[in-house]
């Protein structure tokens, strides 16, 4: 009995995988006879979805008769070619000899595709065998097309199996052909490893034409993550967990199930993406575990999450958020709640306040909480207001927000804030123009004021309209005077803002220090004086051009001030910080600097010269305007090198020459020698190089100066030369007329036999004229001309010559007592005649020629 229970209790779990794996399939072969000992009623199973092989067979009743244990070999045959491709061996021993036996085999091929048969031998060479699959009549592709799924990172296996006399053309993976091995002449394999998820369509494979095909999907096992649970109305739990976004399951074939404490999260049980999900529980002061359950059809997720839930209230927002008694400064809020169960917590409300972009959080707490009073608002302006909630014990997350608007009523402005700038000879009287939170209203106008602290009673006005907001006063600078601005709305005028002139102007201070900027601004560390009782002020404008003044007043016990805004990089600030005092502010200091310094344009260094000195070139400039330089001069830098050396070797290294002088105009280059030259000077800043100008020069050796100047001075002489002459040939006319005008033929008429009587025989031989022309001589001309022409003498040179004498006055006489010549005009003389008495004589003075000098 005992043997019987033994091996009862051996077969039994045996039986049961027999039975199991059947469903899958079996074939059966008959006992072909009496034999010996060996394999009776042998069967085969397949499962092909996990490629699992199941064999099962009986001993021979003659093993009963056989000692000790039996050995049966396994052989597992190619069907094709009959060749053996696995081998194994069982050992049944003695006390299980008649019973049912099994053998499990894996095969690394779909069963679809293997085609094995399979046979089974005792030692006793009784044996018995299973042929494979027959093959089938037409092409066909292993997994079939059933939409299979597989795990990323896993390999699959395709078989295509052909019919006798069949070719294969090969598979193709989503259309593109992929390499393949053969098995024998009808079954081909391809494997595929499955590197990265498939897209909703899956992927599709064929085998020999597009006839014959299948299509599977690859995606994970669920990889849900922080699953996190809590309550909203302590009668239900709400779990919320990030899902996992690299899966591409198609939402109606391979849904994704969700399942919170063994309950479906869905009407239907199946949702392919989600992260919520709420079930109704009764929430319990205790800690407990919240278990979700994610399933495909690769796998299993279970995330679990372990709280006490009373802990974790996540309140709904409130409801008829409601605001009421709305005045200037004040409003009233007020809500009611839709869960029951909150007037029972201590609850904790945050009321958020916006306007015009300012934030204002304000919180408030209680046992049900649900209103709150709004203080200290500013008038006429408009409010958006957000109220959340959550519990005050045990504060877990903000619960949801509920919004309402209102806007509070006006009032008068507050009082502004002024500054006094002095401007030349005009005191500068600025404000700040005050914003909605701070006029409470539209402004109409600005009122300003001012009186001397010596005569309070004689008071001037003036009324500026917006958008202006500074106006110029000329005050007395040797008295101090009180301003007083305010600002006027429908509601009223604002309070007096008073201010007493500065004691000194700030263009007064010759002691500068420089300041650097930094993050866009200017930050000023403000040392204790004793002289401030209400603080500082720190006043800022561009240095070299006429800008917009601006003012921060900083509180007394504040050491730092940190100016921003209003400022521009390459603009260069003077900051004046001024002492707070009951009576007029007083200058502290006073620095200089930019906010961020920038490149100096090119070409600020105007009008380069130069000029040489031996082997030294001194080169000069006109300093950079201070309206133009962006950035602190440390100095100045001269680059030059020989053009020429520079041709032939572009890497030659340029000559610097520097300064460390900020205010320099010039530098000089020291032993430079003949040839041509360029010259760069350039500003040094803390960016580096900027704002340079280039020269080119040639130097020459010294004689060619000489011989320069030589040639210079001969060309001039030449030039003037053919400049006179083409002068004088194109004015010879005027000139000759000028300088040698013709002298006309004097032509004398005198009585000669009158004269020879006197004088006796003459002695001038004149020829007998054989013609006589007339000509128009005037008297003066023939006087002019013979003043310069002829010898004048108060006594006869010679015997028997004519005596004549010049007089300029009326004409030519000839000197005789009580004798005169006479000279007719008209009459010329061409040939001298022989006088004879009593005629009169003509004659031409043999001395002159026309157009002779």
């Amino acid at each position: 009995m005992l043997i019987i229970a033994m091996t009862l209790a051996v077969v039994s779990p045996w039986l049961l995988t027999s039975l199991l794996l059947h469903i899958g399939g079996a074939d059966t072969v008959q006992d072909a006879g009496v034999m010996r000992c060996g394999p009776l009623n042998m069967t085969v199973s397949r499962v092909y979805s996990e490629q699992k092989v199941l064999l099962t067979w009986e001993d021979h009743p003659s093993c009963l008769l056989t000692r000790g244990q039996i050995a049966y070999e396994i052989d597992v045959l190619s069907t094709d070619d009959m060749k053996t491709i696995h081998h194994d061996v069982v050992i049944v021993p003695q006390n299980q000899t008649g019973s049912i036996h099994h053998w499990l085999w894996v095969s690394p091929l779909p069963l679809e595709c293997a085609n094995n048969t399979f046979k089974v031998r005792a030692q006793y060479e009784d044996q018995r065998r299973i042929i494979g699959i027959p093959f089938p009549s037409q092409p066909t592709l292993f997994p079939p097309d059933t939409h299979e799924v597989y795990e990323v990172g896993s390999n699959v296996t395709f078989c295509c199996l052909l019919p006798p006399v069949k070719t294969f053309h090969g598979f193709t993976l989503n259309g593109k052909p992929k390499e393949h091995v053969k098995l024998n002449n009808q079954t081909y394999t391809m494997t595929v490893h499955l590197r990265r998820p498939s897209g909703f369509g899956g992927t599709d494979v064929t085998c020999n034409n597009s006839d014959y095909g299948t299509t599977y999907y690859v995606g994970y096992r669920p990889r849900d993550t922080d699953l996190q649970c809590e309550t909203r109305d302590l009668q239900s739990v709400v779990c919320n967990w990030s899902p996992d976004k690299s899966r591409h399951w198609p939402p109606t074939i391979y849904p994704t199930e969700y399942e919170l404490l063994g309950r479906s999260c869905s009407k239907t049980g199946k949702v392919t993406t989600m992260k919520r999900c709420r079930q109704r529980e009764v929430i319990k002061a205790q800690e407990r575990n919240w278990t979700l359950t994610v399933r495909n059809v690769l796998g299993t997720l279970e995330l679990t999450d372990r709280a006490d839930l009373t802990k974790r209230v996540h309140m709904f927002a409130p409801q008829n958020l409601t605001a009421s008694r709305i005045n200037a400064r004040n409003a009233s809020l007020a809500w009611e709640w839709s869960d029951l169960q909150y007037r029972k917590l201590r609850v904790l409300c945050q009321i958020i306040l916006n306007s015009k972009g300012d934030t204002d959080v304000r919180n408030y707490s209680g046992l049900g909480l649900n209103q709150a009073l709004l203080s200290d608002l500013t008038p006429n302006l408009k409010y958006e207001v957000q109220v959340c909630c959550g519990t005050e014990e045990h504060f877990w997350k903000w619960g949801d927000r509920k919004n309402i608007t209102f806007k509070t009523e006006g009032d008068i402005p507050d009082a502004l804030d002024i500054w006094l700038w002095m401007e030349q000879k005009q005191t500068m009287i600025l404000w700040k123009m005050p914003q909605p939170g701070q006029s409470h209203g539209p402004i109409i106008d600005y009122e300003v004021k001012w009186r001397t602290l010596a005569e309070p009673q004689e008071t001037r006005n003036r009324t500026v309209l917006p958008p202006d907001h500074s106006t110029a006063v000329e005050l007395d600078p040797s008295e101090d005077h009180l301003v007083t601005v305010t600002a006027r709305n429908p509601y009223g005028r604002s309070p007096p803002a008073s201010m007493v002139t500065l004691s000194q102007d700030a263009d007064e201070v010759t002691n500068v220090s420089r300041i650097v900027g930094s993050d866009g601004g200017f930050s000023l560390t403000l040392s204790a004086n004793p002289v401030s009782s209400c603080g500082y002020a720190v006043v800022w404008t561009p240095t070299f051009t006429r800008g917009p003044v601006y003012w921060k007043k900083v509180p007394t016990g504040v050491t730092q001030a940190f100016i921003t805004g209003n400022l521009t990089p390459g603009v260069r600030y003077s900051l004046c910080v001024y002492a707070c005092t009951q009576e007029a502010p007083q200058l502290l200091e006073r620095r200089e600097g930019y906010v961020e310094e920038t490149e100096i344009p090119p070409e600020q260094i105007a009008r380069l010269r130069w000029a040489h000195v031996g082997s030294e070139v001194r080169v000069s400039w006109t300093p950079i305007p201070l309206g133009n330089r962006t950035a602190f001069i440390k100095g100045y830098v001269m680059h030059y090198h020989d053009m020429d050396a520079k041709e032939a070797d572009p890497n030659l290294v340029d000559v610097n020459v520097t300064t460390d002088d900020a205010e320099a105009t010039s530098l000089t280059a020291r032993d430079v020698r003949v040839g041509s030259y360029r010259f760069r000077v350039a500003a040094v800043t803390s960016l580096g190089e900027g704002g340079g100008n280039s020269i080119t020069l040639t130097i020459n050796p010294p004689w060619d100066k000489s011989i320069l100047a030589l040639v210079v001075a001969f060309s001039n002489i030449f030039l003037l030369l053919i400049i006179t002459s083409i002068i004088a040939f194109k004015n010879w006319t005027c000139i000759k007329q000028k300088v040698c005008p013709p002298i006309p033929n004097p032509v004398l008429i005198c009585d000669w036999l009158a004269l020879m009587e006197d004088r006796g025989p003459s002695s001038l031989n004149a020829a007998e004229s054989h013609s006589s022309q007339m000509e128009n001589v005037s008297v003066s001309q023939v006087s002019h001309r013979f003043s310069h022409r002829l010898p004048v003498s108060t006594d006869n040179d010679h015997e028997g010559a004519p005596f004549l004498q010049n007089q300029a006055a009326n004409g030519y006489y000839h000197q005789q007592p009580q004798q005169r010549m006479e000279i007719t005009p008209k009459v010329k003389l061409t040939q001298p005649v022989l006088p004879s008495r009593p005629l009169s004589c003509v004659f031409e003075n043999p001395l002159y020629t026309d157009g002779m000098c």
